[in-house]
């Protein structure tokens, strides 16, 4: 069981997020917060009963800033991740001093904001960078709308697989090798099974995701009637998909 500590002075938002994981077995939110000052007297006092803190950095008495800087001084060891409505790129790089798994945007899905959750127990600090949060959430996207349920091994290794291999692309050429290895390290398991997660990942896809999609996505490299793609030709085509996504909109943001 993940523990959470939310801080949120959109009482709203605390109600939709409690409601959503009232009935999950993996994530609690043990107790939430209106007020900055509170939620940080009860970290400096019981900040072991809890996994992650749910950060709204604009929030009453004390902002998210003053919070992230009191526990720091305390050596509070706690995963946080940003959870606001707030987009701005100079608060965004000066959070990111602290040691923030993530930053999400309240509009993000709520399957997503669970999935980081769980990826923040996870990581070790500063693992991910602001700049790769929006990869994340593409990825993370694009793998529903194929069709691919999140709760399944293979979902998070195709992920990390893909993520890898934008920020990254020499393992393109050494998946089987080197990407493999790499996850499973990661993981705590072997290549071999990493192997077979993602096999099976792409088949409960291909059987139940947009057609259309696919379509779009892999058009004649695969048959769609005899075969599903291999690993590789899945990996790197969504890989490679991300890439152009993310230079298309660079270029439109340039021009």
């Amino acid at each position: 069981m993940i523990n959470v500590i939310m801080v949120d002075s959109n009482e709203s938002s605390i109600k939709e997020v409690k409601k959503y994981f009232s009935n999950q077995s993996s994530i609690n939110i043990k107790k939430s917060f209106s007020d900055g000052l509170e939620a940080l007297n009860e970290l400096l006092s019981n900040s072991k009963d809890y996994d992650v803190m749910l950060l709204n950095p604009i929030i009453s008495s004390i902002d998210g800033i003053g919070i992230l800087s009191k526990i720091e001084e305390h050596n509070i060891n706690i995963k946080t991740i940003i959870y606001s409505d707030y987009n701005s790129e100079n608060m965004v790089k000066y959070l990111f001093r602290y040691n923030i798994s993530f930053y999400l945007l309240k509009s993000v899905n709520m399957d997503i904001l669970s999935e980081r959750i769980i990826d923040s127990t996870n990581l070790k600090y500063q693992e991910y960078e602001y700049k790769d949060t929006f990869v994340t959430h593409k990825v993370s996207k694009l793998l529903h709308d194929l069709g691919m349920p999140s709760h399944i091994k293979g979902y998070q290794y195709i992920r990390d697989a893909i993520i890898t291999m934008y920020e990254e692309p020499k393992y393109i050429g050494g998946i089987t090798k080197k990407l493999y290895p790499l996850i499973a390290k990661k993981y705590n398991t072997t290549a071999s099974r990493v192997e077979r997660a993602i096999r099976h990942a792409i088949e409960v896809s291909w059987s139940r995701g947009d057609y259309d999609l696919m379509d779009e996505i892999f058009g004649h490299s695969v048959d769609f009637d005899r075969a599903k793609p291999t690993n590789s030709e899945f990996l790197a085509t969504l890989a490679d998909k991300i890439t152009l996504d993310e230079s298309n909109i660079r270029v439109h943001n340039i021009n």
